[in-house]
């Protein structure tokens, strides 16, 4: 009997088993990209602007009107309320629309942009593969290229900067003049090309061609920049208690403080050497940034070049030494908070008492825990920021 009521027992509990739906897992959607750019309500429900949206470009709302304009161009039904999809390869960042003929010809339709009136209806045997309403545009391109507003000098389509027999354009994005960086902060050129773009060594293969899959480099400015830009000097700096010249190299951007943040958090963040930023001010007032090395592991010279210094800005690329030379600094990552202590009055912290009306921001790249941006003077570590992992 007993034998009985068990064997019962195990067959009504897997019975029972078997009816429990397994839970389902639900997939999280992926959150659909929507650019961070500030508008209005009213600006953001204007015809295009959800193209526009798309782009991960850092725009304003100007821009972004602007680039709406560019893509509803192309709608000849807006004065009837009518915006069908409109394609586009930038997103409206290029005028992709050059036919400007009075009459076009959309489909079995011509219509005259300027009276806003369709002046034919043309009957096309949909069976005849050659009887397609192209009539007498036959002969253009049917895809204008979108950077054809950039480059207007080489030609209205701009492939293979009009040389074919030299360049080749595997994507048909704009063409740049092609900097390699090695470790050591040396920039050798690659190729040539319409603007100055920087990449990391580890872009190239070992026959010097640029990986598709690359990082994207930093773009520094238009063709030929970096060498028209580009100083070599010879410097006093002191190295471990003794003068020493070194060579300083570096890169002048004017006024475009923007451009020399981007190169040196890129050129500080693909090599083994110290870089610094400096922001200068002249006798006009007028803002001048330049970024240099010395191609040293532990220091890069601090040149002044007889302006007034505002900010400068350096890199430790030893993850160790992630603290400006003369404190001692413990970050707590969880918290964000931090302790230090002053040391020897030598370093940065020197560099920060001479000049005290400057703002000193050491760039630590390399930090374990993510990239560290400190800001500190003579006597204190006023802030750190944490940036997060860099992808390298």
């Amino acid at each position: 009997m007993k034998r009985i009521v068990l064997t019962g027992f195990v067959l009504l509990t897997g019975i029972t088993q078997a009816q429990v739906k397994k839970p389902q897992v639900k997939t999280k959607a992926e959150k659909k990209w929507v650019n961070p750019v500030k508008l209005t309500k009213e600006e953001r429900n204007r015809p295009y602007m959800d193209e526009v949206l798309k782009t991960r470009d850092s725009i304003t709302p100007e821009e972004a009107e602007r680039r709406r304009k560019n893509i509803a161009i192309g709608n000849p039904f807006k004065d009837r309320g009518y915006y069908p999809k409109i394609a586009t390869l930038s997103k409206g960042k290029y005028l992709e629309f050059h036919d400007m003929d009075a009459v076009v010809n959309i489909g079995s339709v011509k219509y005259n942009r300027k009276t806003k009136e369709i002046t034919e209806f043309r009957e096309i045997d949909l069976s005849d593969p050659d009887a397609q309403p192209y009539l007498d545009t036959a002969g253009r391109w049917f895809s204008p290229d979108p950077l054809s507003e950039e480059f207007r000098r080489w030609s209205p389509y701009n492939y293979a900067m009009n040389n074919p027999l030299r360049f080749i354009d595997p994507d048909g994005r704009q063409a740049t003049d092609i900097y390699k960086l090695d470790k050591s902060g040396n920039l050798t050129w690659m190729a040539e090309s319409k603007t100055d773009v920087i990449y990391a060594e580890k872009n190239f293969d070992k026959n010097g061609n640029l990986n598709a899959n690359n990082d994207g480099g930093v773009e520094v400015g238009e063709k030929g920049y970096i060498a028209k830009n580009s100083v070599s000097e010879q410097v006093t700096a002191e190295i471990f208690g003794s003068l020493k010249t070194v060579t300083y190299d570096y890169i002048k951007f004017g006024g475009n403080t923007e451009k020399a943040q981007n190169v040196f958090d890129y050129l500080s963040s693909n090599s083994n050497v110290e870089f610094n930023r400096n922001l200068f001010t002249n006798s006009k007032n007028d803002n001048f940034s330049f970024v240099g090395t010395a191609h040293l592991e532990d220091m890069v010279p601090l040149v002044k070049l007889g302006a007034n210094l505002v900010e400068s800005e350096h890199s430790h690329p030893d993850p160790f030494t992630f603290w400006p030379s003369g404190f001692n600094v413990n970050y707590f990552k969880d918290t964000g908070n931090f302790t230090y202590s002053k040391g020897l009055p030598t370093g940065d912290i020197k560099a920060a008492g001479n000049n005290p009306a400057t703002k000193f921001i050491l760039y630590s790249p390399y930090y374990k825990d993510g990239a560290l941006r400190i800001r500190f003077d003579s006597e204190k570590i006023i802030s750190i920021t944490n940036e997060g992992k860099l992808n390298r």
